[in-house]
């Protein structure tokens, strides 16, 4: 190796050359499911170990929620859903109140 492409030590690559490190493109992270025909609709079919971090079986229902990644997966929680109308419901009746109070 000659100086120049040799690695200070303690220094990353990034410090060494910044630019090339925004030009990558991020890798997605996990892995990856196909996407297949069931029935008339398209699914994914999760295996047993991700069923079992989401604490789901057959039957269960799965929450799907957008983030800035995409979106994420979570068990369906009534409690959670129950409480979440509650707050829609408050947010509807005092709207104006909640307007006043948000200036």
């Amino acid at each position: 190796m000659n100086d120049e492409t040799k690695k200070p030590h303690g220094v990353s690559d990034t410090e060494r050359f910044p630019f090339e490190a925004e030009a990558a493109a991020p890798k997605p992270a996990g892995r990856t499911l196909k996407v297949r025909r069931i029935g008339n609709s398209l699914g994914v079919v999760l295996p047993k170990d991700v069923l079992a971090k989401l604490n789901v079986g057959e039957g269960d229902h799965l929450s799907v929620s957008d983030t800035p990644d995409g979106v994420a997966l979570t068990a369906f929680d009534d409690e959670v859903a129950r409480q979440i109308e509650i707050g829609r419901d408050l947010m509807k009746r005092y709207r104006n109140a909640l307007r006043e109070l948000a200036k």
